[in-house]
């Protein structure tokens, strides 16, 4: 693959999610009634709903796959109204459907700025760009005529272990129309190579 133009759900809901989620219903209501009288459960009761667990990556194995979709029914109690748990839903499940590609920040998932300077690159979307090119050069799942034309947004967990999922345009054949595909890469600390996980269109709505 070519680059021409360098340009949960499982939730997460420990001590830290659950102050902020608490933290951000005081934010949007602040006439409601204190949060001390709440009964927010057992640490044991929201580990049930914690994050995906981190796994070995293999290629063309994406770690959301045979998860459902899940929030724990305690979340309804800290919002005030319907309205406002509905928003907070539909973002989680946008977020879990999008299989770490829209970021998800109870779920350790965060947008990545990709216009940022980064060491030994122009941006950080020009580093972006090259480890989509890693990723099927690597394993070239589509031959060598998919062509990276933009990289478009990218989100990243984890540090140690720090998990990359980039959506960009690409051309599957010369002259071909702009296609959404997604890659995912994983970069170990003090490891030099990192590890390409997957490179696929992106899923259409629906599917």
């Amino acid at each position: 693959m070519t680059s021409t133009n360098n340009e949960l759900t499982v939730s997460m809901m420990g001590t830290s999610t659950k102050e902020e989620v608490v933290s951000k219903v005081d934010e949007e209501d602040d006439d409601s009634s204190s949060d001390s009288d709440m009964d927010y459960g057992s640490d044991s009761e929201w580990a049930g709903y914690n994050v995906l667990a981190e796994t070995e990556p293999e290629w063309d194995v994406d770690s959301f796959d045979g998860h459902e979709f899940k929030i724990n029914p305690r979340v309804r109690q800290m919002y005030r109204s319907q309205e406002l748990y509905d928003k907070y839903y539909n973002n989680r499940l946008k977020a879990f459907e999008s299989k770490g590609f829209l970021s998800d920040h109870l779920n350790g998932i965060y947008d990545v700025y990709l216009d940022e300077k980064m060491d030994g690159y122009n941006s950080t979307r020009d580093f972006m760009a090259e480890l989509c090119v890693l990723r099927n050069t690597t394993r070239p799942r589509f031959g060598n005529t998919l062509e990276l034309v933009n990289v478009v947004r990218a989100t990243e967990r984890g540090a140690a272990t720090w998990r990359l999922y980039i959506t960009f345009m690409a051309r599957e054949f010369p002259d071909g129309p702009l296609v959404e595909y997604q890659a995912k890469v994983i970069k170990f600390l003090g490891v030099k190579d990192p590890f390409p996980v997957l490179c696929r269109a992106a899923p259409k709505p629906g599917i």
